[in-house]
C-alpha cells in the first residue's frame, strides 16, 4: 500500500522556510512587513504589487489574475503547472521530510543547481499545434481570436490569445500562450505564459521576406492587421503586451530599415512611441518617422472607390489606432492622401546618440499629457484605470473608466470633495462628488459602496479597492467647482442638472444632480412638443395656464418673487393629473412629476431639487390633513426647518428654495384640512391658490376638443406626448432667459401692474393683489414663451389664460377683500346662527319702552331656563332688529374665542352690527336686563350685536373680469 503523503507536515515546514523555496522554484520576490510580493512567472507579469503571499498564514492571490490558494503546496503546484502531490514530493525531498517528520537538526538539502525551472521550446513543435489548451485554468472567458508570432522562417514561437469576457467585469483579456519544457520532470506542454526577454515581434516572417520594404509599427495585434490593409506598401508589425513593455521587445530585425509609427491616441500612446524611436535609435534603424494621427479628427473618408477624397470633420478619440481607422472606412487610398497632403515627419538615424531627439519626435504631432501624469502609475484609458510602475509590465486594471473632473467645496470653502464620473453596465452616465472625510473613514470603505452602487465596475480582491483609493486621494488637478443646494439661478448664470447656462467662474454642482438628471431628460425636439402638445393649449385656459406656469418658476429670481402655487380641484376623473403632465413636459419626463405623499422633510429636499423651476404635487388627500396647512406655509415661504443637533446647535444649512409650484386634488385646502379639524388661514390660501379643474364648458378642463373626439381622446393624446416630447421646451426658454435676464425686471413689473388694474376692483385688499400678482406672471411668462417662439402659441393666449383662471378663482373665493375679515365675521355669524336661540334669554317687547327709567318686566319665570345663556335678545319693533345683549366675558371668550375682541367689534361695527354707548368703547350701557336693574348705578354694559350681521354686504365681484 502506497505511504500517505505528509501534506500537514510539509505545509509547516514550506512556510518556515518560504524564502527558501521561492528561490528553489525561481521566483523573484521581495518581502514587504507580513507579505511578500513575487513575480508571476505563469503570466505576462513584470512588476511586485499584484502578486503575494502571507508569510503568516500562507494564503496567497494573483488580484491581476484572480488566481489563489491556501498554503505553499498549492503555490508550488501553481508555478510549476502540475499536481499537489508532485508538489508535496518535491518540497519533501527539498525539505528533508521522511516519513512525515523533517530531521530536527538536520543541514538543509542543498539547492539545486541554478538552472530554469523550465525553458521555452523554440520553435513550437509541429505535433503539439493541435493540442493548443482551449481554456485557461481560472478565467471565465473562452478564446476567440489567436495572433501567432513566428520566427524569420515561418515557425511559431509564442501565440497572443484574447479571451472574452475577461475577468473582473472586463469585456476582454489578452494573454501569452508558449510551450516550456519542465527541468526537472523534462515534461512538454502549453503554458498561459510569456516568453522572457527580448521577445520577438509580431511579423518577423514578413520582414524577412520583403528585406527592402519599409516597415510600419503599431501597438497591438488588431491594430498591426489593420495597418497592413491600410499601408500594403509597408510590412505591419508590433511588439508585445502593449505600451508599457517596449524595454522587453527585441528591435534588432528593424535594423537599417524605413520605420513609420502608428501610436495610440492616448498620453500612455505617445509614452510607447518616444520608447520605440528610441530603441529604434539604438538598434539602427534608417529612419524613423510618425503617423499625423492629429489629422484623422479633422477629416473623413470621403468620395468612390475610384475617386476616393477627404472631407472635413473626423472622428478621432482617445485610444484609438490603425484597427479604429479601418473601421471607420479608411482605405489605403484615403491614407495616401492623408500622407501626401501632410507627411509624416521623417529623421534620419546616423547614431545611437540620436536617441533622445527621436524620442522628441512624437511631441509635434501629439498633445503631452499633463507633466504630473507622465511619474503616475495611475493611467486612465477607455478601459478603465490602471496601475502600473516602472518594473511592471503588465498593467493592473483597477476599475472601469472613473475620471476626475474636479476638486469640489462649497461657498464657504468647506465641504471639500472630488466630483467623479463613469458609466455604469448599462451605459448610463454617472456623476458623484465624494465627500473627502469619507476617503478618511473606515479605510475608503463608503467611497467604495457608493461607486459600486452607482455602477463602477471595480478589480477583484484587495488590492484593486485600495489602488482606487490610491488614485482618487493622487489627484492634484487644477479644476475646481462649487457645490451648491438648489438648482436655479446662482447669480447670473442658470444652473440644471447637465448644464450650467450663462457664465461663470468655474463649475457648479448640485448635490442630488443624478436623480434631477434622470427627472428631467430630453426627448424629441422643440417642434415636436410644439406640434403635439403645445398647440392644444391654444383656446383651453386651463392647458394653456398649467404650461405657462412651467416657464413662470424662472421668473421668480429675477423679481426677487416669493414661493408659491396653485391647486387644481375638482372631481375624479376630469383631467387634473393630465394639467399636470402637461406643465411638467416643459422641463422634463412622467419621472418629473411628484405627488404629495411624502413628509414635510422630504418635501424640503424636493422642493429644493425644483427651485427656480417647476415644481408638481399630484393628488393632495395623499399628505396627512393634519401637516398639510404647515407644507403649503413652508413650500411658499421657500424654507425649511431649523433643526438641533446633540449639543443643541443648528445641524447643517437649512434648505432654501425658490418654486412655483402646481398641485392637485379633489378637494380644495380648506376642505381637506377640514378633516382633521384644522382651520385654513389666509396666508395658506395665498400661498396655494385655488382653481377649479372644471372650464365651464363641460368638456372638463378643456375648452375646445380641437381635432379629437371628446375630452378623454385630447387626454390621452397629451399623456402619450408626453413620453414621446418633453424636456426641450425649457431648454430654449432658458438659454434666451439668460441672455435676456437684465432688461426684464422693469418690463415685468410694468405688466403686473396692468393685469391687477384689469381684473381688481378699485377697494380690492392687499391679499387680492397678491394673488393677482401670481396670476399675472404666469401670464407673462407664458407671454415671453411665445414671443421668443418656444410655444408657437397666438399672442395673448397665456394672458387670457390667466385672467380667465384668476376670474374663476376670485368667484370661488366670494370677495375681493381680506379673507381673514371674512373669516372672523363668518365665525361670529355661525355662532349666532347656532345659538341665537338658544343660549339668549328673550327680552319682552315692552322692555325696549323703559330702557330710560329701568323699570321693564323681568324676564318670564315660567318661560324655558335657558342654559349656558350668553346674554339676552329682543326685536326693535321700529328698526325691525334684533338685538343680542351679549355679556361681556361670553362675548370675549366664546364669540370671539381665538380673535382679538377688539378687531371683532371694529368689523361689526363697519357692517353696522355693533350699537355702542358713547363714552364706553365698543359696548352699549343697558338698562333693561336683569343685571342693570340689580345693579347699585341701575346700569350694565353689554356687546350689542344686531341682526345687521347677516346682511350680504360683501364687495360685489364684476363677473366679466
Amino acid at each position: 500500500m502506497a505511504a500517505k503523503l505528509p501534506f500537514e507536515e510539509v505545509k509547516r515546514a514550506a512556510l518556515s522556510a518560504l524564502p527558501r523555496v521561492l528561490d528553489w522554484a525561481g521566483v523573484d520576490w521581495k518581502q514587504i512587513h507580513h507579505e511578500i510580493q513575487m513575480i508571476n512567472s505563469a503570466r505576462s507579469d513584470e512588476g511586485y504589487g499584484s502578486f503575494s503571499i502571507n508569510v503568516n498564514t500562507g494564503v496567497w492571490a494573483d488580484f491581476a489574475s484572480g488566481d489563489k490558494g491556501g498554503d505553499v503546496i498549492a503555490l508550488v503546484a501553481y508555478l510549476k503547472s502540475y499536481g499537489q502531490g508532485e508538489a508535496c514530493k518535491d518540497l519533501a525531498r527539498l525539505l528533508g521530510i521522511i516519513n512525515g517528520e523533517a530531521p530536527a537538526a538536520s543541514a538543509p538539502a542543498p539547492l539545486p543547481a541554478a538552472v530554469p525551472a523550465a525553458e521555452a521550446v523554440l520553435p513550437i513543435p509541429a505535433n503539439l499545434m493541435g493540442k493548443m489548451p482551449r481554456s485557461k485554468p481560472h478565467h471565465p472567458g473562452k478564446p476567440v481570436q489567436f495572433w501567432r508570432y513566428n520566427d524569420a522562417a515561418g515557425q511559431p514561437l509564442v501565440f497572443v490569445v484574447r479571451l472574452e469576457p475577461g475577468q473582473n467585469g472586463r469585456r476582454k483579456d489578452y494573454f501569452p500562450l508558449s510551450v516550456w519544457k519542465d527541468a526537472d520532470s523534462g515534461k512538454t506542454a502549453w503554458r498561459w505564459k510569456n516568453l522572457n526577454a527580448p521577445r520577438p515581434l509580431y511579423g518577423l516572417d514578413r520582414l524577412a521576406s520583403r528585406p527592402d520594404a519599409p516597415v510600419v509599427i503599431c501597438e497591438g495585434e488588431k491594430a498591426a492587421d489593420a495597418a497592413a490593409q491600410l499601408l500594403p506598401e509597408h510590412v505591419a508589425v508590433c511588439w508585445m503586451n502593449g505600451a508599457e513593455a517596449v524595454s522587453k521587445a527585441d528591435f534588432s530585425p528593424l535594423a537599417g530599415r524605413h520605420c513609420l509609427i502608428w501610436r495610440d491616441y492616448d498620453a500612455p500612446g505617445w509614452e510607447a512611441a518616444t520608447a520605440v524611436a528610441a530603441q529604434l535609435a539604438k538598434v539602427g534603424a534608417a529612419s524613423v518617422s510618425h503617423i499625423p494621427v492629429e489629422r484623422f479628427e479633422t477629416c473623413r473618408p470621403g468620395g468612390t472607390e475610384y475617386a476616393p477624397a477627404l472631407l472635413d470633420g473626423g472622428q478621432w478619440d482617445s485610444g484609438d489606432d490603425a484597427a479604429d481607422a479601418l473601421a471607420r472606412g479608411w482605405t489605403a487610398a484615403h491614407l495616401r492622401l492623408l500622407l501626401e497632403a501632410e507627411p509624416a515627419a521623417e529623421t534620419v538615424v546616423t547614431s545611437t546618440s540620436q536617441a533622445s531627439e527621436i524620442a522628441a519626435a512624437p511631441a509635434a504631432s501629439a498633445p503631452r499629457p499633463a507633466p504630473s501624469a507622465l511619474g503616475n502609475p495611475f493611467k486612465l484609458s477607455e478601459r478603465g484605470v490602471y496601475f502600473q510602475t516602472e518594473d511592471m509590465d503588465t498593467p493592473l486594471w483597477i476599475c472601469s473608466k472613473l475620471e476626475i473632473l474636479a476638486r469640489t467645496r462649497d461657498k464657504n470653502a468647506g465641504s471639500w470633495g472630488l466630483l467623479v464620473r463613469f458609466s455604469d453596465p448599462d451605459g448610463n452616465l454617472k456623476e458623484w462628488n465624494i465627500p473627502s472625510e469619507q476617503l478618511a473613514s473606515s479605510e475608503g470603505a463608503e467611497v467604495i459602496k457608493g461607486l459600486l452602487s452607482r455602477g463602477l465596475l471595480l478589480g477583484a480582491g484587495p488590492k484593486a479597492r485600495q489602488r482606487l483609493l490610491e488614485y482618487l486621494g493622487r489627484y492634484d488637478g487644477d479644476e475646481r467647482a462649487t457645490i451648491v443646494p438648489r438648482l436655479g439661478w446662482h447669480g447670473d448664470v442658470f444652473l440644471l442638472p447637465d448644464v450650467q447656462l450663462g457664465q461663470a467662474g468655474e463649475r457648479l454642482v448640485f448635490e442630488a444632480a443624478q436623480k434631477q438628471r434622470e427627472a428631467m431628460q430630453c426627448a424629441g425636439s422643440l417642434e415636436g412638443w410644439q406640434s403635439d402638445m403645445a398647440r392644444y393649449c391654444v383656446g383651453n385656459s386651463r392647458l394653456a395656464f398649467a404650461v405657462s406656469c412651467a416657464f413662470a418658476g424662472p421668473l421668480l429670481g429675477i423679481l426677487g418673487s416669493e414661493s408659491g402655487g396653485f391647486h387644481f380641484y375638482g372631481d375624479s376623473s376630469q383631467g387634473k393629473t393630465t394639467l399636470l403632465q402637461a406643465a411638467a413636459s416643459v422641463f422634463g419626463g412622467p419621472g418629473y412629476l411628484q405627488t404629495w405623499r411624502a413628509t414635510d422633510n422630504a418635501l424640503e429636499s424636493i422642493a429644493a431639487a425644483y427651485s427656480d423651476c417647476l415644481l408638481t404635487l399630484d393628488e393632495i388627500h395623499q399628505c396627512d390633513s393634519r401637516i398639510i396647512g404647515e407644507a403649503v406655509y413652508m413650500l411658499g415661504n421657500g424654507r425649511g426647518k431649523s433643526r438641533a443637533n446633540d449639543k443643541g446647535g443648528s445641524r447643517g444649512a437649512v434648505a432654501e428654495w425658490r418654486v412655483l409650484f402646481l398641485s392637485s386634488g379633489e378637494k380644495t385646502l380648506a376642505a381637506h384640512m377640514a378633516e382633521a379639524k384644522q382651520q385654513m388661514k389666509a396666508g395658506m390660501e395665498i400661498r396655494m391658490l385655488a382653481v377649479p379643474a372644471d372650464a365651464g364648458q363641460g368638456l372638463g378642463l378643456f375648452d375646445t376638443l380641437h381635432d379629437k373626439d371628446g375630452g378623454q381622446a385630447l387626454s390621452d393624446h397629451i399623456k402619450a406626448t408626453v413620453i414621446q416630447q418633453h424636456g426641450s421646451a425649457a431648454r430654449a426658454y432658458l438659454e434666451r432667459l439668460v441672455q435676456e435676464k437684465d432688461g426684464l425686471a422693469g418690463l415685468i413689473r410694468q405688466q403686473l401692474a396692468r393685469f391687477g388694474s384689469e381684473v381688481l376692483p378699485n377697494e380690492a385688499h392687499g391679499q387680492a393683489h397678491r394673488a393677482a400678482a401670481r396670476f399675472a406672471l404666469v401670464g407673462i411668462a407664458g407671454e415671453l414663451a411665445s414671443a421668443w417662439g418656444v410655444t408657437g402659441w397666438p399672442k395673448g393666449t397665456a394672458w387670457q389664460a390667466a385672467k380667465a383662471c384668476f376670474a374663476d378663482w376670485l368667484k370661488m373665493r366670494g370677495t375681493a377683500g381680506n379673507r381673514e375679515d371674512e373669516d372672523i365675521l363668518a365665525k361670529v355669524r355661525l355662532f349666532f346662527e347656532q345659538h341665537g336661540e338658544a343660549r339668549f334669554t328673550r327680552l319682552s317687547n315692552e322692555s325696549i319702552l323703559h330702557e330710560q327709567d329701568g323699570h321693564a318686566p323681568d324676564p318670564d319665570d315660567h318661560a324655558p331656563k335657558t342654559i349656558s345663556r350668553c346674554g339676552y335678545r329682543l326685536k326693535d319693533k321700529l328698526s325691525g332688529l334684533i338685538k343680542y345683549y351679549v355679556l361681556p366675558e361670553s362675548f370675549r371668550a366664546e364669540v370671539c374665542a381665538g380673535v382679538d375682541a377688539n378687531r371683532v367689534c371694529k368689523l361689526l361695527a363697519a357692517r353696522g352690527a355693533l350699537e355702542t354707548t358713547k363714552g364706553a368703547g365698543n359696548m352699549l350701557q343697558v338698562r333693561t336686563t336683569p343685571e342693570a336693574k340689580y345693579s347699585k348705578s341701575g346700569r350694565a354694559k353689554v356687546y350689542c350685536v344686531t341682526s345687521a350681521l347677516f346682511a350680504d354686504n360683501a364687495p360685489e365681484i364684476d363677473d366679466a373680469a
